[in-house]
């Protein structure tokens, strides 16, 4: 079943379009990789799917027009994570990660039983329990990401949209965040992320988009898709395998000679 579905889609910025016309499917109950070079559209296309971004063609959101959706029935639907938050405020980590029950809460409602569960969860999944009473300001570049990541967390969505999600975490937060996306999936969400690092879709992806010059290079299952002739053609630059899994169909771990 598909969890997002892009149809002719065409975005960019000041006149230059960055995104022509692409099309495919992000399926419901996967976590699926975008990858790309530098300036390949990965974050145009997030910003697109996650209504931040005007565009051409069409979105479906769990079977819903994306253009079709008030910003409150997107706050349900999508969880956003940016590249840059420009959160600057002294909000504290609680206050923060509790933004993410705003769409579901009543005009003038305060959080209710199962808000506050849901902060909860979402703190105990970014390790940031022990910093919900300390100011967002105070915080480390990758602490401040775990609480952007967990205020998308708390929204409880059905659809999670993370651009470089990982770029500030150290090697046991970005195994806990991903362990945590892979979890989401197999209950069914839908889990697109862009990142740099072509090894961590190949571990633990189920599928994945790769970008490049020309639009959408190729996508599908990460075992298809993720070859040393596909990277090489979109990077251009080598790739040999760094680690072979032993049976058929196993993962298979990249390096760039």
């Amino acid at each position: 079943m598909t969890g997002v579905s892009v149809r002719d889609l065409s975005a960019g910025y000041g006149g230059r379009t960055v995104l022509r016309e692409i099309s495919g499917d992000f399926p419901r109950g996967a976590l699926t990789f975008l990858l790309g070079p530098n300036g390949s559209g990965k974050s145009t296309l997030l910003r697109a799917l996650g209504g931040a971004l005007s565009h051409g063609g069409t979105v479906t959101l769990c079977g819903r027009d994306g253009a079709s959706l008030s910003s409150r029935e997107r706050g349900r639907l999508v969880g956003v994570v940016t590249q840059s938050p420009s959160l600057n405020f002294p909000f504290t980590v609680e206050e923060v990660i509790s933004m993410g029950r705003l769409p579901h809460r009543k005009i003038f409602g305060s959080s209710d039983v199962r808000g506050r569960e849901a902060v909860r969860r979402a703190a105990e999944a970014m390790e940031l329990v022990d910093l919900l009473d300390r100011p967002l300001t105070t915080l480390s570049g990758g602490e401040r990401q775990r609480a952007m990541i967990a205020q998308a967390i708390a929204q409880e969505p059905e659809i999670f949209l993370l651009d470089e999600p990982s770029s500030a975490l150290d090697p046991k937060h970005t195994l806990g965040l991903f362990r945590f996306l892979r979890r989401a999936a197999a209950e069914g969400k839908t889990v697109a992320a862009a990142v740099h690092d072509i090894n961590l879709a190949a571990e633990f992806g189920d599928c994945v988009w790769i970008l490049g010059e020309n639009g959408l290079a190729a996508s599908g299952r990460v075992k298809d898709v993720l070859t040393g002739e596909v990277l090489s053609s979109v990077y251009g630059v080598s790739f040999a395998p760094l680690w072979r899994g032993a049976g058929e169909g196993e993962r298979v771990l990249w390096r760039a000679v």
